[in-house]
């Protein structure tokens, strides 16, 4: 390090100088670049200088391709690292609403909603901080500022009067419309219908994706429980998953989903509504 040259300076010219060295953003060549690099060439504040800048240019293809290496559920090259500690730690304890798992999810929900926004660029510079800041306010939609909605009561099975049968909430679908109808316009439903239709086939994985389709459908199953009208047999039957697996997986595709909604520049959705369908099983 020369005098007078600070260890800021040196990190800023070295993400400007990783930046100037990537293919022409968008091009055929970036994409396989994205796919191929390792993480020592696109840190996270590249990937997020590059989405921003994609984004503004109307690139949706490219752009979305690169928030999906970004934000990898699987984490491969280590940039929700925060994130996953964060969950882990932060995580309430005597309370069975969530876990570790629907804190990630929540938080890179956030994320998705800032980072193409004027709050987006604390992530060029200072991706942790950001990520930092995000699983934060992540935290206080779920929690409140103060933790005081932790003080909810938590949804426990119910008896049925007449089988005397444990009735769990998370079972009780109606299969009357998709679930998304009553929080769009009726103008944006055929948009919004596409967007769920791409990012369920984009699902990795298979469970999650089997779920989203059925529930999310016209015509969803009940989860494990009785059978619908049209004798439809429960998720657990079709799938072969406890009850417990399929609310999981059910809670991660809402979250996905939301986050596709809220990255859709064209689309006006109601965020409060949003929420409020994550956060209910």
């Amino acid at each position: 390090m020369s005098i007078g040259t600070s260890p800021g300076s040196l990190v800023s010219e070295r993400l400007d100088r990783l930046f100037a060295e990537l293919p022409t953003p968008g091009s055929p060549e970036y994409l396989t670049y994205l796919e191929t690099a390792e993480a020592a060439a696109l840190p996270a504040q590249v990937l997020v200088r590059a989405y921003r800048v994609l984004r503004a240019a109307g690139e949706e293809a490219a752009a979305e391709a690169t928030l999906a290496r970004l934000l990898d559920g699987s984490d491969p090259h280590g940039y929700l690292k925060v994130i996953r500690r964060l969950s882990k730690q932060q995580v309430p304890g005597n309370q069975n609403w969530h876990d570790a798992e629907d804190l990630f999810q929540a938080a890179l929900l956030e994320i998705t909603k800032v980072l193409s926004t004027p709050r987006g660029v604390l992530a060029e510079v200072a991706w942790v901080r950001f990520c930092q800041n995000c699983f934060e306010d992540a935290w206080r939609a779920m929690h409140g500022r103060r933790g005081e909605r932790l003080r909810i009561e938590f949804a426990e099975p119910m008896k049925d009067d007449e089988s005397d049968d444990l009735v769990f909430p998370v079972e009780q679908t109606t299969g009357e419309s998709a679930p998304w109808h009553a929080g769009a316009r009726q103008s944006d439903l055929p948009r919004i219908e596409k967007l769920i239709e791409k990012t369920i086939a984009s699902m990795s994985d298979p469970l999650m994706r089997a779920v989203a389709a059925d529930q999310f459908s016209d015509d969803p199953s009940p989860i494990s429980s009785g059978r619908s009208g049209r004798g439809k047999p429960p998720l657990t039957e079709q799938l072969g998953a406890s009850r417990f697996q399929i609310s999981r997986a059910l809670r991660n595709a809402k979250a996905r989903l939301a986050g596709a909604l809220l990255a859709d520049d064209e689309l006006k959705t109601d965020t409060a509504w949003l929420r409020q369908f994550i956060a209910t099983n």
